[in-house]
């Protein structure tokens, strides 16, 4: 019988539990090069595993030695490993104040991630592949569109002189776009691909991208809401948020873990504004929207999907969304754009449910209710010609059921 040198297997045994329980027995990658690091605490209280969360962390909530200055930056470190990080300034005031980044995160379990303070020379070294985008520009008369990072318009309504109507964002999986006038209406371009097309595109199909097998608008909208703006609701029907002192877009950012886009109404209710914000993460379907409401405003919102005729549409009130399922024109050129199929589902979490579900002659509603002056849901869409995607209205209901879990269960975090 051959001898087992058991010295030598307890070695090999140490080696690979070190190896394969890298999250509790790792050193951190950044050891010698940090300025100083913090340490979190995040759990996930959802009875499922998840994958790609998004986790937002405010600087401010950072001690006094994380916070950085225009000679030092932030990384994430996950077991013995710098993952994908971003540092956006929201405000606009020229200074990072939110580190974004995803973590795969087991059912009912916990965490430690270690944000690292750096030199910005340290940071420069790791450049991560973005999976979002987000673009806005100006047209110019034959010639190409002019890019810009803001515009804003006086009247409020720059619908026909911006590309593709208003700034757009995109996943590898899906595309958004908001119009730029008085009905913010929100339109889809789908893709058969997973990769980021907007650039390429423009928004809009020909015959070369065809050829290519690239997506492109699937959603006709006119008057709709397309899929998840937010309006107002005066007990019979949605209406516009209309801008009477202007209206500006910013690209807060455009990758490489998330891309923000604002769009500001000014003069709603007098002098008040209403900021709306849209937010995608790689790797996601979903578009989270958020609205930064003026104290003094006191209105009921909704938001919804088109009603498409003759479409499956399902409704969970106790989860707080609408799913539907249909087939439709895209365009108005009927013979180049054939009918597509398409998915859209909004889900509303529950602190900001109104319990209303309701519909107007052109879309399905769900009632909306602010939170200290706040409002947040989810948005969703897909396309039959996906590949791989989702293909039927029993698998659009079960995203928007998996999303309203995911919605309702924040992640926990403690510093």
């Amino acid at each position: 019988m051959r001898k087992v040198n058991l010295p030598l297997v307890n070695l090999l045994v140490l080696i690979c539990l070190v190896q394969c329980k890298g999250v509790s027995n790792s050193s951190n990658p950044l050891k010698n090069e940090m300025i100083a690091e913090q340490e979190l605490s995040i759990s996930n209280p959802l009875n499922k595993d998840r994958i790609m969360v998004p986790v937002e962390i405010k600087l401010s909530g950072l001690k006094a030695e994380m916070q950085i200055d225009s000679e030092s930056s932030l990384l994430v470190c996950l077991a013995d490993s710098v993952i994908p990080s971003q540092l956006d300034d929201l405000n606009g005031d020229g200074n990072k104040d939110e580190l974004s980044f995803q973590l795969d995160i087991k059912k009912d379990s916990n965490l430690k991630v270690k944000i690292c303070k750096v030199s910005k020379e340290v940071a420069s070294k790791y450049v991560f592949e973005s999976g979002v985008h987000a673009q806005m520009g100006l047209k110019n008369g034959k010639k190409p569109f002019i890019i810009k990072d803001s515009i804003f318009s006086e009247s409020g309504d720059l619908y026909k002189e911006t590309m593709h109507h208003g700034p757009a964002l995109e996943s590898e999986h899906i595309a958004y776009r908001m119009y730029f006038d008085d009905r913010s209406s929100i339109d889809v371009y789908g893709k058969m691909h997973y990769r980021l097309e907007l650039d390429t595109t423009k928004w809009y199909s020909n015959d070369e991208f065809i050829a290519n097998e690239y997506g492109g608008d699937i959603l006709f909208v006119k008057n709709t809401m397309g899929v998840g703006s937010l309006r107002m609701w005066d007990g019979k029907e949605s209406q516009n948020i209309k801008a009477t002192k202007g209206r500006y877009a910013v690209i807060r950012s455009r990758g490489p873990v998330r891309s923000v886009i604002d769009m500001c109404t000014m003069g709603v209710d007098g002098n008040t504004e209403l900021l709306s914000r849209m937010m995608i993460y790689a790797g996601h379907r979903e578009m989270i929207y958020r609205a930064y409401l003026p104290k003094e405003m006191n209105a009921e919102f909704c938001t919804g999907v088109r009603k498409i005729i003759g479409a499956d549409v399902r409704i969970n009130k106790e989860a707080g969304y609408i799913s539907l399922w249909g087939t439709d024109y895209p365009r108005i050129n009927h013979e180049k754009y054939p009918q597509v199929t398409v998915g859209l589902g909004v889900v509303v979490p529950k602190q900001w449910q109104s319990n209303l579900f309701m519909e107007d002659e052109l879309n399905h509603l769900i009632g909306i209710q602010s939170k200290d002056s706040f409002i947040e849901y989810y948005i969703a869409a897909s396309w039959n010609q996906e590949r791989n995607g989702i293909q039927t209205a029993d698998e659009m209901e079960e995203y928007m059921k998996n999303l309203s879990l995911r919605a309702n269960a924040s992640l926990q975090i403690s510093y």
